[in-house]
C-alpha cells in the first residue's frame, strides 16, 4: 500500500512538473504575451502558497511546518508584487487556453491531505522540490525570454533568486530527512 502511495505521489508530481515545462512551450506557440505570462505567473504562486499552507498545517516535523510557513510567505509577497505592478501597468491576466493547472493542482492538494506524519514530510518534500525545479526551469527557458515588459521582468528576476533559495532548502530539508528521489 505504501509503495502505491509513493507511486501516486511521484506520478502527481511529475504530472505538475510536466504541466509548467510542456505546457510553457505551448503556450508559447500560441502567442505567449505579458497577459498570459502574469497568468501563469501568478498560478505559480498560487499552487505553491497553497501546498506550503498545507505543509505548514499538517507537517509532521516542525522543520516542514516552518518551511511551509516561509513559503508561503514569501510567495505571498511576490503574488501581491506581481499584482500591485500588473494592476499598475493595465494587463488583464489571461490564461492560456485549455489551461490545466488547476486541475492537477487540486489532484496535488488531495493526495497531500490524505497523508499524515512522516508520509506527508516525504510527500510535500518531493513535490516541492520537482515543483520549484520545473517552475524555475519554466520561468527561465520560457516565460522571461518572451516577456516584452522591462519592469516585469525586472520584477521576476529580482525574485527568482528566492525560488531558487526554496528549492534548495527543500532538497537540504528532503536530505537531511532521509527523503530521496
Amino acid at each position: 500500500m505504501k509503495n502505491i502511495r509513493t507511486l501516486k505521489t511521484t506520478i502527481h508530481s511529475l504530472l505538475m512538473t510536466a504541466m509548467l515545462i510542456l505546457c510553457a512551450p505551448v503556450v508559447a506557440a500560441n502567442s505567449l504575451d505579458d497577459s498570459t505570462i502574469f497568468a501563469i505567473f501568478d498560478e505559480v504562486n498560487t499552487v505553491d502558497i497553497w501546498t506550503a499552507r498545507l505543509a505548514a498545517q499538517k507537517g509532521h516535523s516542525e522543520e516542514v511546518r516552518a518551511l511551509g510557513r516561509q513559503v508561503a510567505s514569501d510567495h505571498e509577497a511576490v503574488q501581491q508584487m506581481a499584482r500591485e505592478l500588473v494592476s499598475k501597468l493595465g494587463i488583464v491576466p489571461t490564461p492560456p487556453v485549455n489551461d490545466k493547472a488547476a486541475q492537477e493542482h487540486a489532484k496535488t492538494i488531495a493526495m497531500l491531505q490524505n497523508r499524515s506524519g512522516s508520509d506527508f514530510d516525504r510527500a510535500y518534500l518531493l513535490h516541492e522540490v520537482k515543483f520549484h525545479a520545473g517552475a524555475i526551469d519554466a520561468v527561465k527557458t520560457v516565460l522571461l525570454p518572451a516577456l516584452k515588459n522591462e519592469a516585469f521582468r525586472a520584477l521576476i528576476l529580482k525574485v527568482a533568486p528566492g525560488f531558487e533559495s526554496h528549492l534548495a532548502m527543500t532538497k537540504a530539508l528532503a536530505k537531511k530527512m532521509g527523503y530521496s528521489q
